[in-house]
């Protein structure tokens, strides 16, 4: 177990846990530093700083900004974003809106090939938070159209699969000058499943990226040695945490499981210090 997790889910965007549960396991697992993550949503990282005003714990405000390439789809990590920008606040808020209508889109899809799930309950699911597509999987898990989590990103909802919807996001050039723009440091998320990445890392460095994801979820410790490698040739700063939803997948790590050394954050401290 380490004692820093920067990449965490909430039910602002698609965990399982509040912000106040979150807070409660982090503290359980003896964590000195997090980040809350959510995906394109920032509302739960007020909550969570209030859980854990009473305790030891320091949580970095983040975010996760999902974004295309020809590639495929890559997410970029942004730590100590002024998360409070009324500027930030409506980008968010038009990616969120974009969910919403990729969802129904989705379901109505899914509809059509004899998988009866209800856009009412997907609703129910994501209750207050950024519908996501694991909302919809867990609907289909429910009426046991499939069998497992994982099943229904393979065969329906993933990027290959027959009800994939493409959705309005930024491109992740993009991605990188928003979490700047906003005070942030940009980091490369779950790098060990990009294609061509070190093809791709210097055009995102020269973009801003100041760091990647080395120490993530169920990486084995020749891709985290590798990740190493990379990170140090590009002089980045190796992130990384557990990627916690809360989904109780048998291949789900609980906070804590993976995750940088405390060396990391005080980089990233020290780079927030000199661009304030």
């Amino acid at each position: 177990m380490v004692n820093v997790d920067l990449h965490l889910h909430t039910t602002f965007s698609d965990g399982n846990l509040t912000p106040d549960k979150l807070i409660q396991l982090a503290l359980k697992k003896n964590l000195h530093v997090i980040s809350i993550t959510d995906h394109d949503c920032t509302d739960g990282i007020d909550e969570a700083i209030l859980a854990a005003s009473d305790s030891n714990l320091t949580i970095i405000p983040g975010i996760e900004l999902n974004t295309d390439t020809d590639d495929g789809e890559i997410h970029i990590l942004g730590y100590f974003i002024d998360y409070q920008n009324k500027d930030l606040q409506k980008l968010l808020t038009e990616c969120r809106n974009s969910r919403v209508e990729r969802a129904k889109m989705i379901v109505e899809k899914l509809n059509g090939i004899g998988i009866d799930i209800q856009w009412e309950r997907v609703q129910e699911l994501a209750g207050h938070g950024a519908i996501g597509r694991p909302h919809i999987a867990k609907a289909m898990l429910e009426t046991k159209s499939i069998r497992t989590f994982q099943e229904a990103f393979e065969k329906y909802i993933g990027r290959n699969g027959v009800a994939y919807i493409e959705r309005f996001r930024l491109n992740v050039f993009e991605a990188i000058s928003t979490i700047r723009q906003y005070h942030g440091i940009p980091v490369l998320a779950h790098p060990g499943y990009i294609k061509n990445l070190d093809k791709l890392l210097p055009n995102l460095i020269e973009f801003g990226l100041k760091g990647m994801e080395v120490f993530y979820a169920n990486y084995d410790k020749n891709t985290i040695n590798n990740l190493k490698n990379i990170a140090s040739k590009y002089e980045l700063i190796p992130c990384g945490g557990s990627d916690y939803h809360g989904i109780k997948t048998k291949t789900e790590k609980l906070p804590g499981a993976l995750g940088p050394p405390i060396e990391s954050v005080n980089q990233l401290i020290e780079l927030k210090n000199k661009q304030s």
